[in-house]
């Protein structure tokens, strides 16, 4: 099994951390395991890899910036050779520029090639156009299968390619030690927790915004986002330009002790614009955290059950509707409680084993 990601070094994103993690399980499972960057020969990975693993970085350009035609067609041959060097038996690109490139790079040598979509359809009502949307799903009728992380999200496809469509959730693993969001830390004080990349697609701005206006109300409260990206300096520029989030607000980076974090915490919010299988939200839910999210983000209403497991906010980047969902969980300890329990049990259904079971499946149907 060949695996294809754009960029890994140092990337703490959750994609990158899914690709290593099913990595590592196929070639504890006995398989032989690849994995092909765009990385530079120096490049290191956030997440542990399997030392089995051979990785393959391409060193030919950044991997962040866009290639031109004169840069592809110096890669495309050193691709194929490496490629051909490990002959693997199918391909599986993740993302659909990964997916593309590699179906190009790869074109002849015989090789069943997965597409991995990491995010929902969803994603292109915000960030990209529908002329990209119409190429990517022109390349999938090549592909030999399409791995989708929501059974919801097949109806998104036109006709054509719903046949190659199968459904790959992620993994959530239990969690060793459970959150009590019912009681406050030894500090005496409760903190709402959000992790994900600093970016657009996060929308931590509506966050901040949504807690601005329930900071005097909830003075034992405090928020802290876990992660790192570009917008990490307009955040900060929020916190220190808005009086009630002073010395309320942490961003304290990436971490790779997540767990510890989640247990240690009390409510969780995704304010997220779109998303394909959240793990953020899942693992915080798996440690027992009642969490809000927006309703219309795809992802998000697949994994929290209103009003049982969680509460979802109305409509998308309405900093009103969120905040009104938090207030919600913020102001009763005997329901995030109760919350938290039916969250831990509703993650259950995305047992590691089970999820791994479906990737060797997809993986080995592909190659018959």
């Amino acid at each position: 099994m060949m695996f294809a990601a754009r960029a890994l070094d140092k990337m703490a994103g959750g994609v990158e951390r899914m690709i290593i993690t099913i990595m590592n399980e196929m070639v504890s499972r006995g398989h032989d395991v690849a994995l092909f960057s765009w990385d530079l020969e120096s490049a290191e990975a956030f997440y542990p890899i399997d030392p089995r693993v051979k990785w393959f970085r391409l060193g030919l350009g950044a991997p962040s910036q866009r290639a031109g035609l004169g840069l592809r067609l110096k890669r495309a041959p050193k691709v194929r050779k490496l490629v051909e060097s490990f002959k693997p038996d199918v391909l599986v690109g993740f993302q659909g520029g990964v997916f593309r490139a590699m179906l190009l790079y790869t074109f002849g040598l015989g090789i069943p090639v997965v597409a991995a979509e990491r995010t929902a359809p969803s994603l292109y009502d915000y960030a990209s156009t529908q002329r990209n949307r119409l190429i990517e799903l022109l390349s999938f009728r090549f592909a030999k299968t399409i791995a989708v992380q929501f059974e919801r999200y097949r109806d998104a496809y036109p006709k054509y390619l719903q046949g190659k469509i199968v459904e790959t959730p992620n993994p959530v693993a239990l969690a060793e030690k459970l959150a009590a969001p019912g009681r406050p830390g030894a500090n005496g004080r409760y903190t709402l927790l959000a992790v994900g990349r600093l970016g657009y697609q996060k929308n931590f701005q509506v966050l901040l915004r949504a807690f601005e206006t329930l900071a005097q109300r909830f003075p034992d409260w405090d928020l802290r986002i876990v992660g790192e990206g570009e917008d990490r300096v307009e955040l900060e520029a929020m916190v220190a330009s808005r009086t009630a989030l002073l010395g309320r607000v942490s961003l304290p980076g990436a971490t790779t002790d997540i767990a510890s974090t989640y247990a240690s915490s009390h409510a969780f919010c995704l304010p997220s614009r779109w998303e394909g299988f959240p793990n953020a939200l899942a693992e915080a839910l798996a440690h027992g955290l009642p969490c809000v999210g927006f309703e219309d983000c795809s992802g998000v209403r697949d994994l929290i059950n209103d009003g049982r497991t969680g509460i979802l906010a109305t409509g998308n980047n309405d900093a009103n509707s969120l905040s009104g969902a938090l207030s919600k969980l913020l102001n009763d300890p005997n329901g995030r409680t109760e919350l938290g329990t039916r969250a831990v049990e509703s993650m259950q259904k995305y047992d590691p084993k089970s999820c791994f079971d479906r990737w060797e499946m997809v993986l080995r149907d592909a190659v018959s």
